[in-house]
């Protein structure tokens, strides 16, 4: 068995009162599939759903990600692989360090059982969240008082993702979850494909390029908020450079 992270010893507390205190109990769990297992790379990956009950019976609802022998390989395991759950952990903690609004990770462990490599991933759900892609889809969000500041505070978060020098690499509507009540809240999900890298350059047009080109069901002047947003400095000018020039001139190509 590899380290187990569980996020404090209240969530350990709360894991072991409904008998998942243990990577036994949480793999033999039976509950119905919130997404059919993806069976690939030579092995299969499936999540569910499931409510953790406290001592006065609050429920505090968390996603349950189970995998085996789903692996990809890395320069230092090029045959075998790791499991494709620990670099989703190790990205999740990343841009938590550099307070980036994602996910929260509840628990983490990985084993091998008779030749298999399997590994759990518990986050909690976002309840009272929905995708940017659900939001726009909703006629009845077009023209929604909060529709400009979900798109600003989209791209702000899109920013401090990339001042931190990571690349989402699958950056589309779907990925921002927001909510609007009682504060607003952008976060940013699916973290398997996200990379550090060195160059503002190579990070802006690799994410930015994909909301612009596949950003539907965002409208153009949607996009065209979350980008203004993007680039406004502290100053409160928005930023001119050759990329900028490039995206704007995408934008309008493609809406």
């Amino acid at each position: 068995m590899k380290d187990v992270f569980f996020e404090s010893t209240e969530i350990k507390a709360l894991f072991e009162a409904n008998h998942l205190g243990n990577f036994d109990q949480i793999w033999a769990l039976k509950t119905p599939w919130f997404e059919a297992p993806n069976y690939r790379r030579n092995g299969w990956s499936g999540v569910i759903k499931q409510a953790l009950k406290d001592k006065n019976g609050v429920s505090t609802w968390v996603f349950i990600k189970r995998q085996e022998n789903h692996n990809y390989k890395t320069f230092l395991h090029p045959f075998k692989g790791v499991p494709t759950f620990r670099r989703e952990f190790n990205n999740i903690k990343k841009l938590n360090d550099k307070e980036v609004p994602t996910l929260r990770t509840l628990y983490y462990a990985e084993r091998s059982s008779e030749g298999n490599d399997q590994a759990i991933l518990i986050t909690l759900s976002l309840e009272g969240y929905q995708s940017l892609e659900e939001f726009c889809l909703n006629k009845n969000n077009a023209k929604s008082p909060q529709r400009q500041a979900i798109m600003m505070l989209a791209g702000q978060v899109t920013r401090q993702m990339h001042d931190a020098h990571f690349r989402h690499n699958c950056l589309y509507p779907k990925h921002f979850f927001i909510r609007q009540k009682p504060t607003l809240d952008v976060r940013v999900i699916d973290l398997e494909k996200l990379k550090w890298f060195p160059l503002y350059y190579q990070i802006r047009r690799n994410d930015l390029s994909r909301i612009i080109r596949r950003g539907q069901p965002m409208t153009y002047n949607d996009t065209k908020i979350l980008l203004n947003s993007y680039y406004q400095s502290n100053s409160g000018h928005l930023e001119k450079s050759a990329l900028s020039k490039q995206l704007n001139k995408l934008l309008e190509k493609h809406h």
